[in-house]
């Protein structure tokens, strides 16, 4: 039997993609959230001891296809923009849950982001292209990035470091850092608020032998490192195909994720389950 736990009358589950775990809370009915529903939804997180709390909100129906809006909430206690592994999890509660519809769509200020299930566990979300440019909201000094033809990218820590965000804004770095290194260089670069002043995510990634994408992924909302990043997954993928089509396998402690980039999209595919 799955768990379903309700806390002042709201209902979570505890769900986990790629090892990356999650509270979801299904608010569906709610168009807005307040302070205590969140200080709520943040004491139950940190209770739990998951990495990011889902929250389902906004729940709207045409036809066969159902919309939610899905918010973030780290263990910072700050919102997020997105999570990649997030929606994986999502998808498998709402496909689990609200079998009245077809079709699935999360609905963020980019746009309207289709849900998919496949055979074996497997879910994915469909995405805008990566990109590349700056975004003043994260980087308030731009002057400081060098700009590479589409790239822009910045030497912090004695390691040059390109931005790219999949929603969420990444740095990435193109080569093999040990554990050690990646948290000091993470921690660092989250330490420079009047660069970063709502905190950044560093990935370090590169290409194994077996043509594999292996990416490690300091996070912004709980500020360490995390087994299985989505978002930063994507990133270091754009990056590696230069975001033309493709398809890209990433490896990640957590388990395996596959990025497929599309003329106008990306698909982001990999394993999520609703925890017993």
């Amino acid at each position: 039997m799955r768990r379903s736990i309700k806390v002042n009358n709201n209902k979570y589950i505890l769900a986990e993609a790629c090892k990356n775990t999650f509270v979801i809370f299904d608010a569906i009915e709610l168009q807005t959230l307040s302070d205590d529903f969140l200080k709520m939804a943040h004491d139950r997180l940190i209770a739990e001891n998951r990495d990011d709390a889902m929250i389902l909100v906004d729940g709207r129906n045409k036809d066969e296809n159902f919309y939610v809006r899905m918010v973030v909430l780290g263990v910072d206690g700050e919102l997020g923009e997105f999570c990649g592994n997030g929606a994986r999890a999502c998808a498998a509660y709402l496909f689990s849950n609200y079998k009245e519809f077809k079709n699935f769509y999360i609905v963020t200020p980019r746009g309207e982001h289709k849900l998919y299930k496949y055979e074996g566990g497997i879910y994915s979300v469909e995405l805008p292209l990566v990109t590349f440019e700056l975004n003043k909201k994260f980087i308030t000094k731009p002057e400081l990035f060098e700009n590479h033809g589409n790239l822009y990218s910045i030497n912090l820590c004695g390691k040059n470091l390109t931005y790219a965000a999949a929603i969420e804004p990444h740095l990435v770095i193109q080569e093999y850092l040990n554990d050690d290194e990646l948290l000091l260089i993470g921690e660092k670069i989250n330490s420079m608020r009047e660069i970063f002043p709502l905190g950044i995510n560093v990935n370090s990634c590169y290409v194994k032998k077996d043509g594999t994408l292996f990416v490690r992924t300091y996070e912004r909302g709980v500020q360490r490192l995390t087994l299985s990043c989505g978002t930063g997954s994507s990133s270091c993928s754009a990056i590696y195909l230069g975001n033309k089509p493709g398809e890209v396998n990433i490896e990640t402690l957590g388990g395996p994720l596959e990025v497929k980039i599309k003329s106008s999209s990306f698909e982001l595919k990999g394993p999520a389950i609703l925890s017993d």
